[in-house]
């Protein structure tokens, strides 16, 4: 019985933190708009990273963060610059440009990514079913991505480029993050490598902004109250709230169930972005959607 619940308890927070993540990152369009992707990329990783270093330390895990050998924290690092600073700025210019739902399907690729990346790191084989799978994401994606949009959203394949690409982008670095995470998170705990990956993430972006003569944007989200009231509640959801739920999920359900039930932000962005904006829901759109995610499926499952 113990086992059952446990499995249910880690079933409901991975769904739980991707929920949290498709609320999010609904909440974070306008400021994304007002301020451009790397400037709320840089509020919500500030706002993470303190979170989780206050709990990392009230944990006790800030003397494991010590004690890990540096190659680990260096590892680690680099996947924050690669999944975070480069994937989320990359993945919110995508949604200001596609939308909340199509930019979040295109993260979908993210899985796929991470299998092709692990076989050239670590010499794993992509076995036929995930080959498959990555097939079936490939087309559910397009099969979205592709349908016809409003007339205000309209202007051909072309018009859509900008934003598929940068998506893609975003997908590509979250694989890859996730991949040179690995290497090193067998010496640190999960809590004190996030933090580790979004204190880099956050330096990161300081230099971006700062090295592209975009300061201006520093200061208008971490200097202003009225960018931090915006984006505060979906940076704690986000990040905070949604790694915590993620952590418990891996701990406690199988990890390919975890992983799948991880992937859910596409389905749940398709019904709340269509509430919010009155975009109807097509067949088009939840095949492709239900496409994607079980080539998810199909990946993690083989892997």
């Amino acid at each position: 019985m113990l086992p059952v619940l446990g499995d249910l308890i880690g079933e409901a927070s991975c769904v739980g933190a991707a929920l949290c993540w498709a609320v999010a990152v609904i909440l974070f369009r306008p400021g994304i708009a007002r301020y451009g992707a790397p400037a709320v990329n840089l509020a919500k990783c500030t706002i993470a990273t303190v979170l989780l270093g206050l709990t990392t330390l009230a944990l006790g895990q800030v003397t494991d963060l010590r004690a890990a050998p540096a190659a680990a924290v260096a590892w680690i690092a680099v996947s924050g610059l690669v999944g975070m600073t480069i994937g989320d700025t990359a993945l919110f210019a995508s949604v200001n440009r596609l939308g909340v739902h199509r930019a979040l399907l295109l993260q979908t690729l993210a899985p796929l990514c991470t299998a092709a990346l692990a076989r050239l790191a670590y010499g794993e084989h992509l076995v036929p079913a995930q080959a498959l799978g990555g097939v079936v994401v490939l087309g559910g994606v397009a099969l979205v991505i592709l349908q016809q949009r409003p007339a205000r959203e309209r202007g051909g394949p072309a018009a859509l480029l900008p934003g598929v690409l940068l998506g893609v982008l975003g997908a590509v670095g979250q694989g890859s993050g996730v991949v040179l995470a690995k290497i090193g998170m067998a010496e640190l705990p999960f809590l004190a490598a996030s933090f580790v990956r979004l204190a880099t993430a956050t330096v990161g972006l300081l230099a971006v902004l700062a090295a592209s003569g975009r300061s201006a944007d520093i200061a208008r989200v971490l200097g202003t109250g009225l960018a931090y009231r915006a984006l505060l509640v979906p940076s704690v959801l986000g990040t905070y709230v949604a790694i915590l739920l993620m952590m418990a999920g891996i701990a406690f359900a199988p990890a390919s169930v975890a992983a799948v039930l991880l992937s859910l932000p596409p389905v749940f962005s398709l019904f709340i972005e269509a509430r919010v904006s009155g975009t109807p829901i097509t067949l088009r759109g939840l095949v492709g959607t239900a496409l994607a995610v079980g080539g998810v499926a199909l990946i993690v499952s083989a892997g």
